[in-house]
């Protein structure tokens, strides 16, 4: 009898512990199991300028293992997202212990504006990161383009030029010599022409031959002018070395950093705006050390702001920054940032190439009006869901010959920019 009672006690002892572990795994790893692509969105807007994916140190302690890490304290660490102050308040070990770890070097975070299930989602996409693997360094093109030259070089033709003007110029004086040989055989006295009444001699004689080589030169250089000219003013694969070394590749690719964190009004104003040193500085007060160039390029952003590094003060004496502008239309053309990146959601690289892959930023694209007319005839106008066109979908809709031109639109089965209008000059010319 006090065997089978003592049999059940162990099995309700074991349901309980198996009933309290069930439930610390839910809280430790299934609280967390949210969406993760979510995640990555949230993380990217209000995470991934100051935390990295892996345990490597920014502007902030690495999340890597985070998880892991806050086992036990979960409801504590939505606190501490949330409300930094609050949670160090409450006294809680492991946050005093954090506080006590890294306040010196970072300071105390502040609160973000995110709710319990976006903490859920940042929080499944660092557990479903998987790191990169190294790709193998590519040495890159040298001078102030990215185009790779193919074909015959340059100075090919110009060896090839020399050595036919030396072969012409040993045949003109074995002739003069067969000329001088002739004379004497037939005694009568050899007359030398000047190399010019020679040449003219010569053309008097073929004149058609003359007339057609003439004809083919004046073309040659009448298209080689013209397609100098059809060149200025583009200046596709521009790549001026800046004042700073700042790589794209190592801040979106390697960083995650967003594009619109540094380029604030992108989607907001007519200019992307060059972000300023303060900016910079956000990740860069604490971050004294790149991968490649060390404390060198960083140290001109110290410079420029004024910043003593060492004792955590700015001076005041401040070397702004001389930016090379790459990207630059000419004046009569009108061109808004907000108007393709929030109204058209056009993605950066449509008009400025791979720049999450570019270490020096490079004008990868013409920007000629040939190129610009060709994207608007070409690219679909995102109407669905888009405010921006809600007035215009109603225009097609509500009267008989805005039906019309919608059957007319849709035959390809999109509207495009060209069809509303965006071949006009007074889109881009005013």
């Amino acid at each position: 009898m006090q065997g089978t009672t003592f049999r059940v006690n162990m099995l309700k002892s074991l349901l309980k512990s198996s009933t309290i572990l069930f439930a610390f795994l839910l809280s430790a790893i299934g609280v967390f199991a949210q969406d993760a692509a979510n995640g990555e969105k949230v993380f990217k807007q209000n995470c991934t300028a100051c935390h990295s994916l892996t345990d490597k140190e920014l502007a902030a302690p690495g999340l890597g293992g985070v998880a892991e890490r806050w086992a036990g304290n979960e409801e504590m660490l939505y606190t501490w997202i949330q409300n930094p102050n609050k949670a160090i308040e409450s006294g809680n070990p492991y946050v005093t212990g954090l506080m006590s770890k890294y306040k010196s070097k970072f300071g105390t975070m502040s609160a973000q504006a995110v709710t319990k299930d976006e903490i859920d989602d940042i929080m499944a996409y660092i557990a479903a990161y998987v790191p990169p693997a190294p790709k193998e360094e590519v040495a890159e093109v040298s001078g102030t383009g990215s185009k790779v030259e193919t074909g015959l070089p340059s100075y090919f033709w110009v060896i090839l030029a020399v050595l036919f003007g030396i072969v012409l110029w040993l045949l003109s004086g074995v002739r003069k010599q067969l000329g001088h040989a002739l004379s004497e055989k037939e005694g009568r006295e050899h007359v030398e022409l000047g190399a010019k009444a020679s040449a003219f001699n010569w053309m008097s004689q073929h004149k058609i031959i003359t007339s057609l080589v003439g004809i083919f030169v004046v073309m040659f250089l009448t298209v080689q002018a013209w397609n100098a000219a059809a060149t200025i003013g583009i200046y596709e694969g521009y790549m001026p070395e800046q004042p700073i070394a700042f790589s794209h590749k190592l801040h979106v690719t390697g960083n995650k950093i967003d594009c619109q964190y540094c380029h604030s009004t992108a989607e907001k104003s007519k200019t992307p705006t060059i972000p300023s040193t303060n900016v910079c500085m956000n990740c860069h007060k604490y971050v004294k050390e790149g991968p490649k160039h060390g404390t060198t390029e960083i140290d001109k952003i110290y410079k420029a702001i004024g910043w003593d590094k060492e004792n955590y003060t700015y001076s005041g004496v401040t070397d702004p920054v001389k930016w090379i502008k790459v990207h630059d239309l000419p004046d009569h053309v009108y061109f808004n940032h907000s108007q393709h990146v929030k109204v058209g959601k056009i993605a950066c690289q449509e008009c400025h190439g791979a720049v999450e892959e570019m270490e020096v930023i490079r004008q990868e694209k013409p920007l000629t009006m040939e190129w610009c007319i060709s994207c608007h005839n070409k690219t679909e106008v995102q109407m669905a869901g888009n405010g921006y066109y809600d007035e215009i979908s109603k225009r097609l809709r509500d009267n008989e010959q805005g039906e019309e031109l919608l059957r007319e639109y849709l035959e390809d089965g999109k509207i495009t920019v060209k069809e509303l209008g965006g071949w006009e000059c007074s889109k881009c010319h005013y």
